[in-house]
């Protein structure tokens, strides 16, 4: 029996060493008998203290009150009690206890319970104080894959807003803003690398009322710090006055716990940030950054975030940049087709053309134009920075911008990244320029210390637009005159200046400005002999000027409106000549070409079909020998198109060759009760151009009119004109016009069509056109 007894509690023994809860077995009056080694781990005590122990001295209520009338302190259903579990050195630890009424063999009950004793429990006690630190855990575990869900559904988020995007402002704006939320950070910018530093290309919604950096100068700031360290940075910000030891800002790198000094001017708005480089390949694109504005500390997975977006980033990053950089020098281009517009058309006068082409040149390059210019009292040039006070050079010209000895300081080559060519654009070369002179002025040249010292922008581009005038003015310099003004015309010398938050002027600008200055260079190469042209020109005209004879029988009208205004004559003639035996030639030409080359060649084509006319040649005939005359010439490129039409007025017939010419109208009136009528006859039979080809064939037409019938002819300047949507005028407008006024008779009947041209084409006819009405009496 004694046997059975302590096989019985060996097996229990060995039961409850095998789990991993403390156990204890006690009587129901208390008595402890047996704790497995997890209890005595747990409780702090050994086991010969233990063993015999009354159990409701070990366990106490939750308000730490003992158990009364030798009442065990749990119940015996194995339902879960919370109680309190004293430790050795007298302090309470929270437990969860489990008990049940265990039984066994009459031997093994008299072996361990006392005398008296009714029955054995058998409980288990699990401490709530590692449940609670598990259950801790457990949510911070739960928080963390909550986190980490955010950030991986964050991250495919910015990278599926990269496939396929095709706007960059686009793109940027939702990758920042995406991973500022991914990350719960505070804000995010990213920079791109341009030619001299760093631009500012996109930054989130969080920072828009806050200071970033709009450039930032290469050597300076976040950027380059990070770009000379290869690989992302994680850096914590002081600003000046926050550190006790140092009175300016600075950024201290967490990994390579390095600190660096950082003006206040390209501090980034945060007080912890992540800085990310963006790579294409080798070619460096930019750099990101993400920041806290609050103190605190990024984890290296959410570095590895950033950097996997960027990596993907920089794919649809290469692409867009070219596009953007392409539209930049596209943009250019359009400005420097409206600069010449405007100086080519202004002509002479050139005062309101240069205050519209230097009004472009800040629009497109966002710079400050100040005129420089030669105080001939003091002897000195004089700086005006946009009409504020003038500011004395320290130096001559020659030494300031153009010194062999003192270059200006050029950034790493490596660095530039300038702008391809837009479509269709030619380079510029500055020494291919002779009176025109231009060159930079950058920060650390002498002239962008001294730019700096007196408080004005320290970057820029300087130009000299005629070193003659200036080689004039220092001639001059004893003459007393005062200060060279400028205003109503072009300053010989002029400061593009940047404030440093800009970038510097990049290389596609540079070539928009040297082409500009070849522009300004032909104008000033030109001018005398646009002078002389103007002159040949108006002898010309007044030599061939377009004129209808007097003719008995015929009344005349006509009209020529040259689209040449710079050469005041064209190709466009006509003329009206009496012949003997009441009859007359009516000529009207058009010769390829505008200006005084078409002028000359109109004088010839108009010489030559008089001559002809005086021969009593037909029409045809004066043509063919004029494309006789002119296909001698080895210039095969001019030709021209004519009517011309010999009248017979006595039996109201005539004969006509129109050569390449629209075909003329004959407008025949007659009356009705209502009042006139017009019908309007077409001369339909037509010919090919004169001056193309040897072997043309040349058709000749005929046609009558009678009293009050008006022949309209007209070059295809008029049928052609278009309005601003791209509509031709039209020979059916045309008609139309004629049969609504030609009932009035010719006189007045070109002015009525040329004002309904104007209407039209709001007064921007292309095309030189001559009208011309006869009515025949």
């Amino acid at each position: 029996m004694e046997s059975s007894g302590r096989d019985e509690l060996a097996e229990l023994t060995r039961v409850a060493e095998l789990t991993s809860d403390a156990v204890v077995a006690c009587g129901f009056d208390g008595s402890i008998f047996h704790v497995n080694s997890r209890f005595l781990e747990l409780a702090g005590v050994t086991r010969e203290r233990v063993i015999d122990a009354d159990i409701k001295d070990l366990l106490f209520s939750d308000s730490f009150e003992r158990s009364s009338d030798h009442r065990l302190p749990f119940s015996l259903d194995g339902s879960d009690c919370t109680l309190m579990l004293k430790l050795s050195d007298g302090s309470f630890i929270p437990v969860l206890v489990r008990a049940i009424q265990i039984s066994g063999s009459g031997s093994f009950r008299r072996r361990i319970l006392k005398r008296g004793a009714r029955g054995s429990a058998l409980l288990t006690v699990r401490s709530l104080e590692e449940r609670y630190a598990y259950d801790r855990q457990m949510r911070r575990v739960l928080t963390e894959l909550q986190t980490a869900n955010k950030r991986l559904s964050g991250t495919l988020s910015v990278i599926m807003s990269t496939i396929g995007a095709e706007s960059l402002p686009a793109l940027l704006d939702t990758v920042l803003n995406k991973l500022v939320d991914a990350l719960e950070a505070d804000g995010s910018e990213v920079y791109f690398s341009e030619s001299g530093g760093f631009k500012l290309r996109g930054v989130s919604k969080s920072l828009e009322r806050d200071y970033v950096p709009e450039f930032i100068p290469f050597g300076v700031g976040v950027p380059t710090y990070v770009l000379r360290k290869g690989s992302s940075c994680r850096l914590s910000v002081v600003r000046p006055g926050e550190d006790a030891q140092s009175e300016s800002g600075s950024i201290y790198d967490l990994d390579a716990r390095k600190s660096r000094t950082l003006r206040s001017h390209y501090m980034p708005p945060y007080k912890t940030l992540i800085a990310v480089p963006l790579f294409f390949g080798t070619q460096v694109l930019g750099v990101m950054e993400l920041g806290w504005k609050r103190p605190t500390t990024s984890r290296a997975y959410d570095v590895n975030v950033i950097e996997v977006v960027c990596d993907y980033l920089s794919i649809e990053l290469i692409s867009l940049v070219t596009s953007m950089r392409s539209n930049r020098a596209a943009e250019l281009g359009r400005s420097l087709n409206q600069v010449r517009d405007a100086l080519y058309a202004a002509g002479e006068d050139q005062s309101i053309a240069w205050a519209e082409a230097m009004g472009e040149v800040r629009r497109v390059l966002a710079c400050h134009v100040c005129p420089i210019a030669y105080n001939t009292e003091l002897g000195v040039y004089e700086l005006d920075f946009e009409g504020g006070s003038r500011v004395p050079l320290p130096g001559d010209i020659d030494q300031l911008f153009f010194s062999t000895t003192a270059p200006a300081a050029r950034v790493n080559p490596f660095n530039r990244d300038a702008f391809p060519g837009y479509p269709g654009a030619e380079r510029a070369s500055d020494a291919d320029l002779e009176n025109v002179r231009i060159t930079r002025v950058e920060r650390l040249s002498r002239v962008g210390t001294w730019l700096a010292s007196q408080g004005l922008p320290e970057q820029g581009v300087f130009i000299e637009l005629d070193r003659r005038v200036r080689r004039a003015m220092e001639d001059d310099a004893g003459s007393g005159t005062g200060l060279v003004a400028w205003g109503s015309t072009a300053p010989s010398m002029l400061l593009l200046l940047r404030d440093d938050s800009q970038e510097p002027i990049d290389d596609v600008e540079f070539d928009y400005l040297v082409r500009l200055a070849h522009d300004f260079e032909l104008i000033s190469n030109d001018a005398t002999e646009r002078t002389e042209t103007t002159r040949i020109a108006q002898t010309l005209q007044a030599g061939m000027r377009s004129t209808l004879g007097e003719v008995p029988g015929i009344i005349s009208d006509s009209l020529y409106s040259s689209a040449t205004r710079q050469a005041l004559v064209g190709g466009d003639f006509y003329t009206l000549m009496r012949l003997p035996d009441d009859r007359a030639v009516m000529i009207l030409g058009d010769v390829s070409g505008k200006g005084i080359e078409a002028a000359s060649m109109s004088a010839l084509v108009k010489t030559a079909l008089t001559a002809y006319a005086w021969e009593g040649m037909s029409p045809v005939a004066m043509v063919r020998a004029l494309n006789t005359m002119l296909m001698s010439f080895s210039r095969v490129e001019t030709f021209a198109t004519m009517f011309v039409a010999k009248l017979d007025l006595r039996r109201g017939e005539g004969v006509y060759c129109s050569a390449g010419h629209p075909p003329s109208m004959l407008l025949h009136t007659t009356d009705a009760p209502g009042g006139s009528v017009c019908e309007a006859e077409l001369l339909s039979t037509q010919s090919g151009v004169v001056g193309a080809f040897e072997t043309m064939a040349f058709q000749s037409g005929s046609f009558t009119f009678g009293s009050g019938d008006v022949l309209f002819m007209y070059t295809d300047g008029a049928i052609e004109a278009r309005d601003a949507a791209g509509e031709f005028f039209g020979e059916q407008r045309l008609r139309d016009i004629l049969l609504a006024h030609g009932a009035d008779g010719a006189r007045g009947l070109c002015q009525v069509v040329l004002d309904e041209l104007d209407a039209f084409t709001d007064s921007a006819l292309e095309d030189d056109i001559a009208l011309v009405a006869l009515e025949f009496a």
